[in-house]
């Protein structure tokens, strides 16, 4: 029986691609004006590419990009890109469309929280800008105790803060080897939220979504009730 819903953030519940190609666009838009629009356009795709979905570190994927761009980008681009990401990140963060909608209803029925790997600032500002804390019985950000997905420690912590077993847990999360490696380890339900229908889990056989509406048939099937 599930009781419990627990959600990763970013790339989750947030849009963050549509957040990382706004604050890149806000920030280059100024660095390349002298291309015309499609020449600007190729710059985004490019740092879309190198931005790995944010599971690495911003020098590391400023490092290709300076590559191949470093003539247009002032000298001091790697000392203060990486900060001023960090700091207006947050003011860009989209809710995905379906997001309001899954979490008013779940709250009905099911504990609901967000567990996210991140620094504190940014992962809390994001989750303050889109105002959806006030719907989660609990919100952990692995920055503010030390310990990050896919440790089992973290989702441990959760369910005890939610007062439930870790296999009363439903998680869902987009990144593999941080939510679904760590909801497994720790004997939760992992639901794996994939937007690309062509990206191959050759190895994984458990439940994958699109569209988190997706998660009310999951939970008919595990618990007879959506």
């Amino acid at each position: 029986m599930i009781k419990a819903v627990i959600f990763d953030f970013d790339g989750t519940l947030s849009n963050r691609k549509a957040n990382a190609y706004s604050i890149y666009d806000d920030y280059f838009h100024k660095l390349f004006t002298h291309m015309d629009d499609i020449e600007y356009e190729a710059v985004l795709q490019d740092m879309m590419y190198y931005d790995c979905n944010g599971t690495l570190s911003m020098k590391t994927r400023m490092i290709p990009f300076m590559e191949k761009y470093g003539e247009y980008l002032p000298e001091d681009f790697m000392e203060t890109f990486p900060e001023y990401y960090g700091k207006h990140m947050y003011l860009y963060t989209p809710l995905k469309k379906e997001t309001l909608e899954v979490i008013t209803k779940l709250k009905e029925d099911y504990k609901i929280a967000i567990l996210s790997n991140g620094d504190p600032f940014s992962q809390h500002h994001k989750i303050q800008h889109v105002d959806i804390e006030k719907y989660f019985d609990e919100v952990m950000v692995s920055g503010d105790i030390g310990i990050h997905k896919p440790d089992r420690r973290i989702f441990d912590l959760m369910a005890q803060r939610l007062g439930v077993k870790n296999e009363e847990c439903l998680m869902i999360g987009d990144v593999f080897s941080t939510d679904i490696l760590g909801a497994t380890r720790a004997g939760m339900t992992p639901v794996f939220m994939n937007t690309d229908p062509e990206k191959e889990t050759k190895y994984y056989r458990g439940y994958r979504i699109q569209d988190l509406r997706e998660i009310f048939d999951i939970l008919k099937q595990l618990n007879g009730t959506a």
